[in-house]
C-alpha cells in the first residue's frame, strides 16, 4: 500500500473515532457538548426495563432531577420499538425515549439505564453484555436492578402483616441497599432478560442489588389500580427515595403509555 493511501485511511479512522466511542461491537452516540471519552456511568447505577408490569421502567422514568441523556445504539436493537412513551407533545427540554438510553443525573453520583423495549430472548444477552461491560469499564460501585415480575416466593417467607405491595431485595457480590425483606434464593421467576443478566453479573463480578416486586402483567396504556401497576410504581419510588433521596414525579410515571407487547418467558432462579 502506498504511503499516501495509508495516511489517508489513518486520517479517516481518526475522524471516525473523534465522533463515536467504540465499545466492542457497540456505538454510543453522545451529545455534541460532551467528549466521547467522558461517557462513563456514575458510581451507583439504577436499571429499569420493560418487565411484565412495565413497573420498573415507569418508576425510574419519573425521576425529576436534572440529567444528561445518552442514546445507546447496538446492532441487535436497530429495529426495536420503544415500549413506554410520553403522552402528548414532548417538552422541548426533554429528549425522546429510545430503546436503550442512559441518564446521568447532574450533580449526583447516580446513573440510570433504561431498556425501553420488549426484548426477544435471543437478544437479551447482547443487551446484558453491554450493561455488564459498561459497569465494569466505568468501575461502578453498585448496580441496582428494579424488577416487577411473576415470582413464586416460598410461603414461609411471605409476611401476613404487610398491607402494601411487598418489595424484596437480593444481592450478588454486594451489600444491601435497603432494609427490605431478603428474597429467598429458591424463589422461582420467569424473566429471560433477568435470567441472562444474573448469569453475566456472576461472571463479571458486578456488585448488584435486585429490588423485586411480585406483580402480574399490566394492561396497555397508563398505569392503573386495577392491574396493580400504580402500586408497583409507588413501591419502587418510595423505596429508592428512602434510600437515596432521589426525587420522583409520580404523576408523570402514572401518565406514561405502556404499549403492552407480548413477552416470552423462561424460568430461572435468583441465586447466590
Amino acid at each position: 500500500m502506498k504511503l499516501e493511501n495509508y495516511i489517508s485511511r489513518l486520517r479517516q479512522q481518526l475522524q471516525q473515532q473523534s465522533t463515536i466511542m467504540p465499545y466492542r461491537n457497540h456505538v454510543v452516540p453522545l451529545e455534541p457538548t460532551v467528549e466521547p471519552e467522558e461517557f462513563r456511568l456514575k458510581k451507583t447505577v439504577f436499571l429499569g426495563y420493560t418487565d411484565v408490569n412495565a413497573g420498573s421502567i415507569r418508576a425510574l422514568l419519573g425521576i425529576s432531577m436534572k440529567r444528561e441523556y445518552y442514546d445507546v445504539q447496538i446492532p441487535e436493537l436497530c429495529k426495536a420499538r420503544v415500549a413506554v412513551e410520553l403522552p402528548g407533545i414532548l417538552d422541548p427540554r426533554d429528549k425522546p425515549y429510545s430503546p436503550l438510553q442512559v441518564w446521568n443525573l447532574k450533580y449526583e453520583q447516580f446513573s440510570v439505564i433504561f431498556v425501553n423495549t420488549i426484548l426477544k430472548p435471543e437478544t437479551c444477552h447482547h443487551v446484558c453484555s453491554w450493561i455488564v461491560d459498561m459497569c465494569t469499564s466505568s468501575c461502578v460501585d453498585k448496580l441496582v436492578v428494579l424488577s416487577a415480575l411473576r415470582v413464586d416466593v416460598p410461603s414461609s417467607h411471605v409476611s401476613s402483616h404487610v398491607s402494601r405491595d411487598p418489595i424484596y431485595e437480593k444481592t450478588i457480590n454486594d451489600m444491601p441497599l435497603t432494609n427490605c425483606l431478603s428474597l429467598p434464593g429458591e424463589s422461582r421467576m420467569t424473566d429471560p432478560f433477568l435470567s441472562t443478566l444474573i448469569q453475566m453479573i456472576h461472571v463479571g463480578f458486578v456488585p448488584t442489588c435486585f429490588l423485586v416486586v411480585p406483580a402480574h402483567r399490566a394492561w396497555p396504556g397508563t398505569a392503573r389500580d386495577e392491574d396493580g401497576s400504580k402500586e408497583v410504581i409507588r413501591t419502587f419510588q418510595r423505596t429508592i427515595n428512602g434510600a437515596t433521596k432521589i426525587s420522583f414525579d409520580e404523576k408523570l410515571s402514572f401518565k406514561l403509555i405502556y404499549k403492552g407487547e407480548k413477552i416470552t418467558n423462561s424460568a430461572s432462579t435468583i441465586y447466590n
